[in-house]
């Protein structure tokens, strides 16, 4: 290579631009000094990551302002900067605005509202908005954006649909920490035609958000809580075209809710997560979610809450596991079983002999456990497949 020649500037277009947007912005923007083509690189980067590294460098670098001060948030003035200045397309946006004040929620929103609106004429296809204060109200311009694909809301709050609208191209959509309240968010649907995944994570009232999704394909929903008595999932949400569900507690009242619809579920993948014995109740209204999914495949557990068995409960537990046998009539279809945080306790190989014993269209057990030798597996291995003398011809695969 000839002296003083720079081939990484000689690089395409878009390979510069895929370098520059695994770097944070900060180290993205002194690039600038490298050579004219990288001066204004920077500026048209079509990532932009606004992470906690971003505003932990920014507190450091101006630790003398408050973070609270209305009038000068140091890093929001960074933000502004960068975006005014931005040329170009901006695929992918991360705002995460974890460290900032409620006060500059109050006194700066309209400077947010202006950054996404900017950000929606850009051809945005990923957004990320994380707001730990739940003091800022997403604007309506999030949920007519043409462009977007992929969307990921933390603690922010929904104001009412007045108007129809419509993400055309969003096949990803995840709440996670958001209140739906109140009712009058019902008014009006959002239209998301093409959507396939479903995210609620730790929301609250969700029923109250209203949105259309014929071709949703999986559906999460974890530590969700309503204050509508008898009222859980989303309303007008099309629950036959889902193939993947995963849930965590509440099992009861799904139960509820999917019995009500009074059809049965086109559920091929169901993950369930803190599953736990200690009520008789959430171990039925796991049997009966089982029994409205026939066309069952792949089963996912983790066993992580299921704890010892206490004497006082072990024979009503019991008398829920029979129940099984009840579902293993309608799950002809279930052959693959997995479970995870396995840790060999007697009540968890309990359990897993139960589901053996009681689905013989299982062909395959997967177990993610702690690190076991091979003599321990065997002998975990032997415990599960012989029991009350029948032979289980389950194949069982530790990992």
């Amino acid at each position: 290579m000839a002296p003083g020649r720079d081939r990484i500037s000689q690089l395409p277009t878009d390979i510069l631009d895929h370098i520059l947007g695994l770097l944070p912005i900060k180290n993205a923007a002194k690039t600038a000094v490298l050579s004219s083509i990288w001066r204004g690189a920077w500026s048209s980067l079509t990532q932009l990551n606004f992470d906690d590294d971003f505003f932990c460098h920014i507190d450091r670098k101006y630790h003398r302002v408050k973070k609270s001060n209305k009038e000068y948030a140091p890093s929001l003035y960074v933000i502004n900067k960068v975006l005014l200045q931005h040329n170009g397309t901006i695929r992918k946006l991360i705002l995460n605005f974890s460290n900032v004040g409620k006060l500059t929620y109050r006194y700066r929103s309209f400077d947010f509202d202006q950054w996404l609106l900017l950000v929606t004429k850009k051809g945005v296809e990923e957004m990320y908005i994380g707001v730990n204060e739940k003091a800022y109200k997403l604007p309506s311009c999030i949920f007519s954006c043409l462009t977007l694909k992929r969307l990921h809301m933390y603690g922010v709050i929904i104001g009412p649909v007045d108007l129809p609208r419509i993400l055309p191209n969003v096949d990803s959509l995840c709440f996670e920490h958001v209140d739906f309240g109140p009712k009058n968010l019902l008014r009006r649907a959002v239209d998301v035609p093409v959507l396939e995944n479903l995210s609620f994570l730790s929301c609250q009232n969700i029923f109250y958000f209203n949105l259309t999704a014929p071709k949703l394909c999986g559906l999460t929903i974890k530590c969700c809580s309503s204050n509508v008595p008898d009222k859980f999932l989303p309303v007008n949400l099309d629950l036959k075209s889902f193939l993947t569900l995963e849930l965590e507690g509440s099992l009861q009242e799904f139960g509820k809710e999917f019995t009500k619809l009074g059809f049965q579920l086109n559920v091929e993948y169901l993950k369930l997560s803190c599953f736990s014995h200690k009520s008789d109740v959430r171990t039925s209204a796991f049997v009966n979610l089982l029994q409205l999914c026939p066309k069952l495949c792949k089963l996912e557990i983790n066993l992580s809450q299921l704890e010892v068995v206490t004497m006082g409960c072990v024979d009503a537990w019991l008398e829920v596991l029979e129940k099984l046998h009840s579902a293993a009539q309608i799950n002809k279809m279930l052959q693959t079983l997995k479970v995870t945080s396995f840790s060999g306790s007697k009540t968890q190989i309990l359990f897993i002999r139960k589901l053996l014993a009681s689905f013989s269209t299982l062909k395959k057990v997967i177990i993610v456990h702690m690190h076991y030798g091979l003599k321990e597996e065997n002998r975990i291995t032997k415990e599960l497949l012989h029991f009350h003398g029948t032979s289980i011809k389950a194949e069982i695969i530790f990992v």
